[in-house]
């Protein structure tokens, strides 16, 4: 009898043991399960492509993504800074030039070389096509040419002092990828004052100077070519070729017979700078 209750007991108590080793099993899963749902968001396969997605934390994507936003963010600046310089609805800026000139024409034998320089403002206006602008300067420039010529009795030499207003209007096509720009249009000059002087150098014999015996035009026409480098929508360098069509002499009221007889077509080279605002 003592022996079949000691086997119950040690029955029940194996019994309760085992039951109760399986509830703390069971409430493991129930408090640990029911916890990491509430706490725990749902898995997602997708990406969203913000910062706070699943990749956001990984230090490898991290720095290929900062990298990808300052990459589109520099071309985003690049071409925003690029739209603002050659786009821009209208500009003043003002020129500063220096170069050399000389005649082309008929009996212009003996014109050399002379120089020039002057400075003005101008204008940059779209033509409604992109990448084209009308550029009208006003200019003022003081003009040297300079005039020798053997003779059987000596030399001949002379000068013409011009102060002009040239006013250039020119087409210019910009050529953004090179910071290039190339441009053709039409220049007019206006005679402000005008000076000459002219000297008989005799080898024997007296020397003879004559002042004011060239008549020069109060006014010229010619065509102009430019060509253009871009350091920055404010700071521009080119050089301009400019070819007149019409006389600078007036053959009628010039004394000098030596070139009375002339067409002098003025051709001249400028480099210049040019900076807007």
């Amino acid at each position: 009898m003592k022996t079949k209750t000691l086997s119950l007991i040690c029955a029940f108590i194996f019994a309760f043991s085992g039951a109760v080793f399986a509830q703390d099993d069971d409430s493991n899963d129930w408090i640990g399960g029911d916890s990491d749902s509430r706490s725990r968001p749902a898995k997602t396969s997708s990406y969203d492509g913000g910062d706070d997605s699943e990749f956001a934390n990984d230090a490898d994507y991290a720095q290929a993504y900062a990298r990808y936003k300052n990459e589109a963010t520099s071309k985003a600046e690049i071409n925003r800074q690029r739209t603002e310089g050659f786009a821009r609805s209208i500009m003043l800026g003002v020129r500063v030039q220096g170069g050399t000139n000389t005649f082309f024409g008929s009996n212009s034998d003996g014109w050399g070389l002379g120089w020039q320089a002057g400075g003005g403002l101008m204008v940059k206006m779209p033509l409604g096509i992109k990448d084209l602008f009308i550029v009208p300067e006003l200019t003022f420039n003081f003009r040297r040419y300079l005039y020798e010529q053997n003779t059987d009795y000596g030399t001949n030499e002379a000068t013409i002092d011009i102060m002009m207003f040239d006013i250039p209007i020119i087409a210019r096509y910009v050529l953004e990828d090179y910071n290039l720009y190339l441009g053709l249009g039409l220049n007019i000059g206006l005679k402000l004052t005008g000076s000459s002087e002219f000297d008989m150098n005799i080898d024997v014999g007296n020397d003879k100077h004559y002042d004011n015996t060239i008549a020069t035009s109060g006014a010229e026409v010619g065509g102009a070519f430019d060509f253009g480098y871009m350091f920055s929508r404010y700071v521009h360098f080119n050089i301009r070729v400019v070819q007149s069509f019409t006389n600078l002499l007036i053959p009628a009221r010039t004394a000098q017979k030596e070139i009375m007889d002339s067409t002098l077509l003025t051709f001249y080279t400028t480099a210049g700078i040019n900076i807007f605002f």
